[in-house]
C-alpha cells in the first residue's frame, strides 16, 4: 500500500472520532438549552444538596484532564525510530483517538455539574475548554504528514 493511501486508511476513523466528537459537544449544548427551556428555571435535580464542593471538585478534575492531556501529549506523539511505518501510522491514530477522548471530558463533567447544580455558566466554562481541545488536536493531514517526516 502506498504510504499517501496508508495515512488516509489511519487518517479518517481518527477524523470521524473527531467529527463524532464535535457532534456530542453540540447534542450537550443542545440538551442544556432545552432542560432550560422547558424547565423554566432549571435549578439543577439535586437542589437541596450544597454544589459548591462538587462545582471544586468538577473543575479540579477537568484541570487535571487538561493538565494530563498536556503531560501526555509529547509522549503519545513521541516518534520511536525502530517503528515502521504502519507501527507509526497505528502509533499515531492510537494517540490522536486517546488525546480526542480525554478532550470531551471537561464537557462530560460540565454537562453532569449542570444537572446536579442547574448552573449553566459551569457548563460553558467547561463545553469551552473541550472544544478548544478537540479543534487544538483534531488530526489533520499536514500535521500527520509532518509527523511522520520528523
Amino acid at each position: 500500500m502506498n504510504p499517501q493511501e496508508e495515512l488516509r486508511t489511519h487518517l479518517r476513523p481518527a477524523s470521524m472520532v473527531g467529527s463524532a466528537i464535535i457532534v456530542s459537544l453540540v447534542i450537550y449544548l443542545g440538551l442544556v438549552e432545552v432542560l432550560r427551556a422547558v424547565l423554566r428555571p432549571f435549578r439543577g435535580f439535586a437542589v437541596t444538596l450544597g454544589t459548591q464542593p462538587v462545582r471544586l471538585v468538577v473543575f479540579g478534575a477537568a484541570a487535571a484532564v487538561i493538565l494530563l492531556i498536556l503531560l501526555l501529549r509529547p509522549r503519545l506523539f513521541r516518534r520511536d525510530s525502530r517503528e515502521d511505518a504502519p507501527a507509526a501510522y497505528r502509533r499515531l491514530q492510537k494517540a490522536s483517538l486517546v488525546v480526542l477522548v480525554l478532550g470531551e471530558i471537561p464537557a462530560v463533567l460540565g454537562l453532569g455539574l449542570f444537572l446536579v447544580g442547574g448552573n449553566a455558566i459551569d457548563f460553558y466554562k467547561l463545553l469551552f475548554a473541550s472544544l478548544v481541545l478537540t479543534f487544538i488536536n483534531f488530526p489533520r493531514r499536514a500535521a500527520w504528514e509532518g509527523w511522520l517526516k520528523g
